[in-house]
């Protein structure tokens, strides 16, 4: 039965979510925290540690929220029921896009979707933030906001550094500060 639910859940996730992984996050923490699969902090560590995991966020989380509610099992159901949609959608849309690439209201359509996108990845963003910088214990909320702060303005004034760098760097600064 728990295989059936993952693949449900996660299904519907790839099925209604736009704009990529961060944009699926608000509705995993959703399905994560109404089926009492994790923890706030478990679903946070997961985010944090599918950022940093080769791949995109989206498929990463899914593959640890699986593993952490079945196993190794639970892993591929979730990890394969959150990408089936997408491939399938993508099977569609390359066999009729030919015919509708002119049509004004494909147009529409991805203007509807933008908004919806940019309010999902700033939910993603409200999700992970929340619980980072406004915490009981007030000098972790203050070490968290350095390490943003720094993070923030070294990407915004040295716009040549690799984001890989940034993690490593981010990761032992978390590490040495925690």
């Amino acid at each position: 039965m728990i295989y059936f639910t993952l693949f449900y859940e996660f299904f519907k996730i790839g099925l209604f979510s736009f704009g990529g992984g961060l944009a699926m996050l608000p509705l995993m923490q959703d399905v994560v925290f109404r089926q009492n699969w994790l923890t706030e902090q478990q679903f946070l560590d997961i985010i944090a540690i599918s950022q940093v995991t080769p791949g995109p966020i989206a498929i990463n989380t899914a593959t640890f929220v699986g593993h952490q509610v079945a196993g190794i099992p639970g892993a591929f159901v979730a990890t394969f029921s959150s990408a089936l949609p997408s491939f399938i959608v993508i099977l569609i849309v390359a066999s009729i896009f030919y015919k509708i690439k002119d049509n004004p209201k494909k147009d529409l359509f991805f203007r509807g979707v933008k908004p919806v996108t940019l309010a999902l990845i700033s939910f993603a963003g409200i999700i992970i933030a929340k619980p980072t910088f406004f915490v009981s214990d007030y000098s972790q909320g203050i070490k968290a906001t350095f390490i943003f702060l720094i993070v923030f303005l070294g990407t915004k004034y040295i716009s040549k550094i690799n984001p890989i760098i940034i993690l490593l760097l981010t990761s032992l600064l978390g590490i040495f500060i925690f």
